[in-house]
C-alpha cells in the first residue's frame, strides 16, 4: 500500500504524459499494483482479506522507475461488513449497485481488470446508463466493439477477450490472482496472426451465452443495408463482372491471335497456372480452442510422483486446479520415499499459467512448513496424447528434475 503521492504520479497522469506509450508497456506498468493487491486480497499479512474498495487509474501511483502501487491516502477498509462501499462508476463492480453493497476483493478485481480497459482505450470504460441491477457497470457490448475498433488492441483477439470473461464471470468466478492473470494478458499480446480489424479468430475461453443476463460479445448480426448502399453494392458487383469478362475475352483473343511460337525471343508467355500457385489459405490460430480444452482436462486431477532436491529423492503429489483458459494452481506436498525416509512432510501452494503444451509454477505461500525448507516452482512440457504422465525441471540451483503420472480426476483448490 502506498500513501504517500508527492513526487510521483497517478497511473491516469501517466497515461496522459506517455499517449504513444505500446499496449504492453501500458499493461505491465500495473504489475506491482496487481502483487499489492494479491497480498492484501489474501489476508496473510493481516489475518483478514483486504479491500482496496476503490482501484481506479487515479488511485495508483507510478513510481519514476515504472513501479505501481495503488494508493488512496489511507481509503482501505477490512472486508469485515461494517464499511461503506467507496465506488467510482466506469469501474465499479456491478454488485455495488445493489442497495445494502460492500466492497470486496472481488470488486477490486473487477475494478483491476476495468483499469486495464481504461490503459488500452485511453477513456473510462463505458457504462449502462445508471440504476441497480444486473445492467449497471460496464456495458460489455459496446466495449467489444471499441476493443474490436481501437488500434491498440484490434490485432489481438484473444487480449479482447480475456478482458471481456474477467469482466463478465460472477463475483465468484473473476480471476483470482492477478498477478498472473497480468502475465497471461501479456502473454495475449504476442505478434498475431492476423494484424487487422477485419475478420479476427475467436480467442479461447468461455464466452457467455446469449441467454446470460451480461450481453454476449460476439460480431453483432449484420444489420440490413439502407436501398442507397444495395445500389451502390449491385453497381460495383456489375462494374466487376464487366471487367471479367473484358480480361476473359482479352485472354481469348490472345491465344487466337498470338504470333509466333513459344520460342520467339521477342515473345514473352505466361507460364500456365498450375495448382500450385492457388492461394494458400492461412493458417489457423494456434493454440486452438480443442488444444487447450485438452490441455485443461489433462491436467485437472491428482498427479504423484517423485522429485530430487538437497534433501534427496522425495515424494511429491500435485493437485492441479485449473481456474481458467490460462491461470492454473495447485497443492504441492511432499514427503519421505522408502530410499529416503528423514524427509519431512510439508505442503505449499504454486500458482502459474498453462498453454496448450507446458506449464510454469510458482511459489505462493505455505500450508504447512517444515523447518526451513523453501518452496519451489515447477516448469513442465507435456502433450495430452502421450499419456497420463509429465517430466519437467524445479525452477530451483539444487533441485533437479520431476516426474508424475496422474493417480485420479479429483481436484480442489489450494487453501487461500
Amino acid at each position: 500500500m502506498y500513501d504517500n503521492r508527492f513526487g510521483d504520479q497517478s497511473y491516469l497522469d501517466w497515461l496522459a504524459l506517455n499517449p504513444y506509450e505500446g499496449l504492453a508497456q501500458r499493461v505491465r506498468v500495473l504489475a506491482g499494483t496487481a502483487a499489492v493487491l494479491d497480498d492484501l486480497h489474501s489476508g496473510r499479512r493481516t489475518g483478514v482479506p483486504v479491500a482496496h474498495g476503490d482501484v481506479k487509474p487515479a488511485t495508483v501511483v507510478v513510481r519514476p522507475d515504472g513501479s505501481s502501487s495503488p494508493a488512496d491516502l489511507g481509503e482501505l477498509w477490512t472486508v469485515d461488513g461494517s464499511l461503506v462501499a467507496a465506488r467510482s462508476t466506469p469501474y465499479a463492480a456491478p454488485e455495488l449497485f445493489l442497495p445494502g453493497a460492500l466492497t470486496s476483493p472481488d470488486a477490486d478485481r473487477y475494478a483491476f481488470v476495468a483499469t486495464v480497459v481504461h490503459a488500452v482505450l485511453g477513456t473510462p470504460p463505458p457504462v449502462h446508463p445508471p440504476g441497480p441491477g444486473p445492467r449497471a457497470g460496464i456495458d460489455l457490448f459496446r466495449l467489444a466493439e471499441q476493443l474490436r475498433a481501437h488500434p491498440l488492441s484490434a490485432a489481438f483477439p484473444a487480449f479482447q477477450h480475456r478482458l471481456l470473461n474477467a469482466l463478465s464471470a460472477a463475483p465468484s468466478g473473476r480471476v483470482h490472482t492477478l498477478t498472473t492473470w497480468l502475465d497471461a494478458l501479456l502473454n495475449d499480446l504476442a505478434p498475431p496472426m492476423f494484424a487487422t480489424t477485419g475478420t479476427l479468430p475467436l480467442a479461447p475461453g468461455a464466452h457467455p451465452p446469449p441467454t446470460e443476463t451480461l450481453p454476449p460479445w460476439s460480431p453483432p448480426a449484420t444489420a440490413a443495408r439502407s436501398g442507397g448502399s444495395q445500389t451502390l453494392t449491385w453497381v460495383l458487383a456489375g462494374v466487376a463482372a464487366l471487367v471479367a469478362l473484358a480480361l476473359v475475352a482479352g485472354g481469348a483473343w490472345y491465344l487466337i491471335q498470338r504470333p509466333g511460337s513459344p520460342a520467339d525471343p521477342n515473345l514473352l508467355v505466361a507460364p500456365t497456372p498450375t495448382a500450385s500457385a492457388a492461394p494458400t489459405p492461412s493458417p489457423s490460430p494456434s493454440p486452438s480452442t480443442d488444444d487447450l480444452t485438452a490441455a485443461r482436462a489433462f491436467l485437472s486431477g491428482t498427479w504423484e510422483g517423485t522429485y530430487r532436491c538437497r534433501q534427496g529423492l522425495t515424494g511429491m503429489k500435485l493437485v492441479l486446479f485449473v481456474v481458467d483458459d490460462h491461470e492454473v494452481e495447485a497443492t504441492f506436498e511432499f514427503f519421505p520415499v522408502k530410499s529416503n525416509p528423514n524427509v519431512p512432510r510439508g505442503s505449499f501452494v504454486v500458482e502459474g499459467s498453462y498453454t496448450a503444451t507446458g506449464f510454469t509454477l510458482q511459489p505462493g505461500h505455505w500450508i504447512k512448513r517444515p523447518g526451513d525448507y523453501v518452496m519451489v516452482g515447477l516448469e513442465a512440457s507435456f502433450s495430452p496424447r502421450a499419456g497420463q504422465s509429465i517430466r519437467g525441471e524445479v525452477a530451483d540451483a539444487g533441485c533437479d528434475d520431476f516426474s508424475l503420472t496422474k493417480s485420479s480426476t479429483d481436484t480442489r483448490r489450494p487453501p487461500v
